[in-house]
């Protein structure tokens, strides 16, 4: 991300009528200066780099009496529409007109026009002006850009409750928008030798993985400093001096060209990352898209704060007796009052919520086969799995000794249907140490949405998911049985 980046300008027109010096004196100003003849080869393109600015240069009277005005009207028209220019601010130089050339040549899309002799003062102040204006409609409308772009994404983040889904939105609408490589949030916190990747742009798939910090100065210095780290080329730069050593001695052929952290800050300290990387060919990081991102990074610090707040919750519950101790649910009592609760709000405010019953299967031969200690350690880790997998507004209670139920407001029998798939992916993905390679615990689930016809009470709503979870059993190949719901 370069901090000043010299203005392009392309002259254009004859030579011989631009005034003597013009290419030195512009060059002396800061310039990056060009030339190209009218009329412009492929001029119908797009330039991948368009010039910032244009000087086109013409003799009023060429061509006899009206042909050089004609011409002029015509080159300036030209210049000002050709797509290839993207619409770069244009000062044509009349080298022997007068006032009725300037004029016409204003009316017909110059933003400047002058008339010889062109005095070099004047004319670097037109060009700073001219400049000037393109970077403050440049800006104004990359700011536009970026308040729809987080209207955007901040509707589709409203309707993603849970933090690894937030997460990934934000990684993944920031990797598109600029067209990275890789884009990722990483949990971390000063001291810490390893981050915990939750979301990746690439590879939706992968969460939780944890990474070694050495291989990542960037989010080191990130964290230790508390600043953003903005690396323009990380083949040259001094903190990834030790990464090169080690890419050298295992010969590894690196594409990574920059790389941007953002630290992420809970409660005033810093807990987490938001990295950008580009590889060679990428477009180039602008000041103002690590500004976007970094507005995306407080995004996910607040995601951060809401999950430290449920935890705090969560521990307050631990202390009060309403949570299971060995699996870190919700106890059967407080199942009982949560349930009453969020029937009596959506009976009152004609909303919707799925109550979901989940047997563990075959528990009863882990604890014959293994001893009651093995089953109870499979019971605490698939009680963490259900809590790490659920929403903030969910709610999640150990049922009986094999089973777990679930609340989920807001979501009718199908998406009670789909949490189940998903929590078995997750569990299929899980090392379960008492259990041995490959085999994990297997899930039948019984599925009720409020309202229903036959749900009048909260405790209607047990019985109709137990029923459910007794026909998953019996007659659903994947073992979900669903009650049917309201018409």
């Amino acid at each position: 991300m370069p901090q000043q980046i010299q203005p392009r300008i392309l002259l254009v027109g004859d030579p011989t009528a631009r005034p003597e010096g013009l290419e030195r004196f512009l060059v002396r100003g800061g310039f990056q200066v060009t030339e190209a003849a009218y009329p412009v080869p492929g001029a119908g393109q797009v330039e991948p780099h368009p010039p910032d600015l244009l000087i086109f240069a013409v003799a009023a009277r060429e061509g006899g009496p009206g042909g050089g005005r004609s011409r002029l009207a015509d080159a300036v028209r030209d210049l000002a529409t050709a797509p290839r220019f993207a619409g770069a601010p244009l000062i044509a130089l009349v080298a022997d007109g007068g006032a009725d050339e300037v004029a016409e040549a204003l009316q017909v899309g110059a933003q400047d026009a002058l008339a010889g002799p062109v005095h070099f003062g004047e004319l670097r102040a037109r060009i700073d002006v001219d400049l000037r204006i393109r970077r403050e409609l440049h800006e104004a409308r990359d700011a536009l850009r970026a308040r729809d772009l987080l209207f955007d994404i901040f509707q589709e983040v409203s309707a993603a409750l849970r933090a690894d889904e937030i997460f990934q939105i934000l990684v993944r609408r920031v990797g598109r928008v600029f067209g990275l490589t890789h884009c990722s949030f990483v949990l971390t916190a000063p001291g810490d030798e390893r981050g915990r990747v939750v979301a990746v742009y690439e590879n939706p798939g992968m969460r939780d993985l944890r990474v070694d910090l050495d291989r990542y100065p960037e989010i080191q210095e990130a964290i230790r400093t508390e600043r953003a780290v903005i690396i323009q080329d990380v083949h040259e730069h001094p903190l990834f001096d030790s990464v090169r050593k080690r890419w050298l001695a295992q010969q590894l052929e690196v594409n990574v060209q920059s790389a941007v952290a953002l630290p992420v800050f809970v409660q005033g300290r810093a807990a987490g990352v938001f990295l950008l990387r580009t590889v060679r060919g990428d477009p180039q990081l602008q000041p103002q898209d690590v500004t976007f991102a970094n507005t995306i990074a407080h995004a996910a610090a607040r995601v951060l704060e809401n999950e430290e707040r449920r935890a705090a919750m969560y521990r307050r519950q631990i202390s009060a007796g309403v949570t299971d101790v060995l699996t870190g649910c919700a106890s059967l009592d407080a199942l009982d009052r949560r349930l009453r609760d969020e029937f009596e709000r959506a009976r009152r405010y004609s909303l919707r919520f799925a109550l979901v019953v989940m047997d563990v299967d075959r528990l009863r031969e882990i604890n014959e086969g293994l001893g009651q200690e093995a089953g109870d350690r499979v019971l605490a880790e698939l009680g963490a799995l259900l809590q790490r997998e659920i929403r903030a507004p969910d709610f999640a209670a150990r049922y009986g000794g094999d089973e777990f139920a679930l609340i989920l407001p807001e979501t009718d029998a199908q998406g009670g249907r789909q949490f189940v798939e998903r929590l078995r992916q997750l569990i299929a993905r899980h090392m379960f140490p008492d259990l041995g390679p490959g085999k994990v615990p297997s899930l039948s689930a019984g599925v009720v949405a409020f309202p229903h016809l036959e749900v009048l009470r909260p405790e209607d709503l047990f019985t109709q998911a137990e029923a459910a979870l007794e026909r998953g059993k019996v007659n659903e190949p994947d073992r979900i049985g669903v009650a049917a719901e309201k018409a």
